[in-house]
């Protein structure tokens, strides 16, 4: 009687299985600068840079809006409701950039009305885990 009951190959097939199914192939990030969006971010700087936030990502396919701050990545949900939009928002000390290869004049009142939704949301959420991870550093919990 055979000792392991799922052959060697087998088992490399269902490990390949696994694993292809856990690699998503990430969104391309946008390319194409558009200064009117930079502007539309301008009044979140500051709240921003304070909160830590060095980027935002809105995909614009369902995937969740990725914020890279200081202490790491925040992942939340693209708010229901609102039309997909993809920008990339790029945050330093000087700057603040916005990349998107889907916006234009016809479509611009839809990435204002994201804009004005998801970035209080993610500085709030930036703040919020600033405030978790220094406690939890220093035993606050």
């Amino acid at each position: 009687m055979d000792r392991y009951p799922i052959s060697f190959g087998g088992a490399l097939f269902a490990l390949a299985l696994i694993l292809a199914g856990g690699c998503a192939t990430p969104t391309p990030a946008p390319t194409i600068t558009q200064p009117a969006l930079s502007a539309m971010v301008q009044p979140y700087a500051d709240a921003m840079r304070k909160a830590g936030i060095s980027s935002v990502q809105v995909p614009g396919n369902g995937a969740r809006v990725r914020t890279s701050t200081n202490f790491g990545d925040i992942y939340s949900r693209y708010p229901a409701g609102l039309t997909a939009t993809a920008f990339y928002v790029y945050v330093d000390s000087a700057a603040v950039e916005v990349d998107s290869d889907t916006f234009n004049a016809a479509n611009s009142s839809q990435y204002e009305t994201a804009i004005k939704t998801i970035l209080p949301e993610v500085v709030r959420s930036a703040n919020e885990n600033n405030v978790r991870v220094i406690n939890n550093r220093f035993g606050k919990n």
